[in-house]
């Protein structure tokens, strides 16, 4: 049928309804005596009133109105209460959620993932550095500062951290790709806030004071967070160090080497040892020698083996024996008495010590005289037999004046239970600590003290001056002579070289300290060989050295860690408000380009209204003093003054669709309610 015919009146019969797409053309056939826009049915150019729709609904076909020849259409009236803005036809329903277009950092599962990495990254920080402290870090290799290992332990953790940083950079892209569209969808949105915002093209160091000023303060939130988040790659690159540290390593089993028992070797008997001993007594006085390997103070330690295999420079600590010589050295009970011969040809000197009296003569045959012998004929100490005798130092001097000076040492051995401390690196002891006394079967390698603390010795102390059971032989007796003279040449020398100096010692009568300090030093090496014999045990020792060890830094772990809970947290908060904020936004596909903007704005007045406006000061004079919104139900951008855009909330504050009366997804607010004739019952 063309339009001429219907207009001379020549139609179909009034009972033959129309087809349903007539009415998407009867505006072009009818002209002004029907105007039908879209969703609105009219009459005569005039809105229909509720009271007009039962004459229209009555009637079979078109009534006459005006014109006797004019003919209207029948109306489907299911098609007449169609929610307005689907009588387009280009209008599409609200998509079900499952459908619509979220940006991946914006969906649930991301961010939740996202926080809960962050939570559980700074606590596993925070527990590292407990182990890190509790265990004094991580062992390393030697070369861990440079080379390959540097970047092995140090770039793990910057990758973590730039994931992390890159995963919270996408979210704040996408919130601010998002944002024009959220503004719109709120309504009321002017174009510096709307269609001419991008907030991608401002440095984030910026970004956040713009949206601030724009009242978009999740934009704001999210753009600061990316700055807290650029600081996680620096720190995490200062997580970890290598230091040197001092680390106790496991237990480990050594060989005792020797045994507590009474060398009754005969080979000893030649003196050869114990000449060696006196003369290293004496260099260690003038050349200030150390103690020998396992000796300390007195003390005297059976050898064990040194685990250099686990370190060479570094502690080791064992629970072994040992025996403290003392040389109970002592000042007569008065001065000396100094006796000069009748014709000045020497002196006769005497001492008395605990009522023993001790003679000796000197003559004028040298300045400076010493000696040292054993005590006889007293029966306060034990002089039976000579090898445990008291000995005697004595010393005069003709300089400045004549001077004598006496002590005597009694020499006495104590077994023990002892901790020693050795060091690594010089073999020797530093430090010995007495845990108790020692019993005979009982400890590390003390099942052969049996002879020293009873039968033959009974406890005794060798004075290692003198021996009964000398042979005759002339090199032996050369060696006696030689330790008898080294030993006091020692004491003598120890006073020359005291702070005090030679005539000082004499006034003073400092000689039985410096006489001890020379004795103890003899008589402990003399200990390795009188009272230790070869017995190798097996023994646990302790090594403690310094070890490169991989530390975590407590002011990077703790900065990662608050970063990380603080973006975990005000992620959250941002995430939740961002979701209530674009709640209404039902995106079918991703935005941002060309085709999307077109789909946004094609069939709408912004089409004409941007057309051969290219330049931004022309777009932004077309676009001066409108403001715009999203129709929610078909995704168009609409201009204030279009039909429907009435449904848009004016944003009250910051945010009313936050702060405002809340409403469940898809169900409108009353702001929302679309105009329209309401559907029949």
């Amino acid at each position: 049928m063309s339009t001429g015919q219907l207009g001379q009146g020549q139609g179909p019969s009034p009972n033959e309804p129309l087809p349903d797409s007539f009415c998407d053309v009867i505006n072009l056939t009818i002209g002004s005596h029907l105007t039908v826009n879209p969703g609105y049915p009219t009459h005569n150019g005039q809105s229909l009133k509720s009271g007009d729709l039962p004459g229209i609904l009555d009637s079979p076909g078109i009534a006459a109105v005006d014109d006797e020849h004019t003919q209207y259409p029948t109306f489907n009236p299911e098609k007449l209460y169609d929610p307005p803005y689907e009588a387009h036809h280009d209008a599409a329903p609200a998509p079900p959620d499952s459908s619509q277009w979220i940006p991946i950092p914006l969906r649930t599962w991301f961010w939740v993932s996202y926080v809960l990495v962050l939570v559980a990254g700074a606590i596993a920080l925070e527990v590292a550095l407990h182990f890190s402290h509790k265990n004094h870090g991580w062992p390393t290799k030697e070369n861990a500062e440079k080379g390959i290992l540097h970047y092995v332990y140090t770039l793990p953790a910057v990758g973590v951290t730039m994931i992390l940083v890159g995963m919270w950079a996408w979210t704040d892209l996408e919130v601010k790709r998002l944002q024009p569209y959220v503004d719109l969808l709120h309504g009321g949105s002017p174009p510096q806030r709307s269609l001419l915002l991008d907030y991608t093209r401002t440095h984030n160091a910026f970004v956040w004071v713009k949206a601030t000023s724009n009242r978009h303060y999740i934009v704001a939130l999210a753009s600061i967070m990316a700055l807290v988040a650029l600081s996680f790659q620096p720190v995490a690159a200062a997580l970890f160090s290598v230091r040197d540290a001092y680390q106790t390593l496991p237990e480990t089993s050594v060989n005792n080497l020797r045994a507590i028992s009474l060398n009754q070797d005969q080979q000893i008997q030649d003196l050869t040892s114990f000449l060696g001993a006196s003369g290293f007594a004496s260099a260690s006085i003038v050349y200030g020698l150390g103690d020998p390997a396992f000796i300390h103070d007195g003390y005297t330690l059976g050898a064990f083996e040194l685990p250099l295999n686990l370190a060479t420079n570094g502690t080791l600590k064992a629970n072994t024996t040992a025996i403290l010589t003392d040389p109970g050295c002592r000042d007569p009970d008065r001065p000396v008495t100094m006796n000069r011969f009748p014709d000045g040809s020497g002196w006769n000197n005497s001492a008395t010590f605990s009522g023993c009296q001790f003679f000796w003569q000197v003559d004028k045959s040298s300045v400076h005289k010493f000696g040292a012998e054993t005590m006889s004929n007293c029966t306060v100490f034990n002089t039976t037999d000579v090898s445990f005798a008291p000995v005697i130092f004595w010393f005069f001097t003709y300089s400045p004046t004549a001077m004598a000076s006496v002590t005597m040492c009694v020499p006495e051995i104590t077994l023990l239970n002892v901790e020693a401390t050795v060091d690594l690196a010089s073999s020797n002891l530093t430090h010995v600590r007495p845990l108790s006394n020692l019993t005979v079967g009982q400890g590390v390698s003390t099942e052969y003290a049996g002879n020293v603390t009873g039968a033959p010795l009974y406890g005794r102390a060798y004075n290692g001056l003198n021996w009964t059971n000398l042979v005759s032989d002339p090199f032996v007796n050369a060696r006696a002579g030689a330790i008898q003279l080294q030993l006091p040449a020692a004491v003598f020398q120890h006073a020359v070289q005291s702070a005090e100096g030679l005539t000082e010692a004499f006034v003073n009568n400092t000689f039985a300290s410096l006489s001890a300090t020379v004795y103890t030093k003899y008589l402990s090496i003399l200990a390795t060989l009188l009272y230790f014999v070869s017995a190798p045990r097996p023994m646990t020792v302790t090594v403690s050295t310094f070890q490169k060890r991989l530390f975590l830094s407590d002011v990077a772990v703790h900065l990662l860690s608050i970063g990380m809970l603080v973006l975990a947290l005000f992620g959250t908060i941002m995430h939740l408000l961002h979701r209530y904020d674009r709640r209404g936004l039902r995106l079918l596909h991703e935005p941002g380009t060309l085709a999307s903007a077109a789909a946004f704005t094609a069939q709408t007045p912004m089409a004409e209204l941007l057309d051969g406006r290219q330049r931004p000061e022309e777009i932004n004079q077309a676009l001066q003093n409108l403001r715009f919104r999203i129709d929610p139900l078909r995704m168009k951008i609409v201009t204030e003054g279009e039909p429907g855009y009435e449904t848009a909330q004016s944003p009250t504050g910051w945010r009313k669709s936050f702060f405002g009366t809340t409403f469940r997804r898809g169900e409108p607010t009353n702001g929302d309610v679309l105009p329209g004739p309401s559907p029949p019952n």
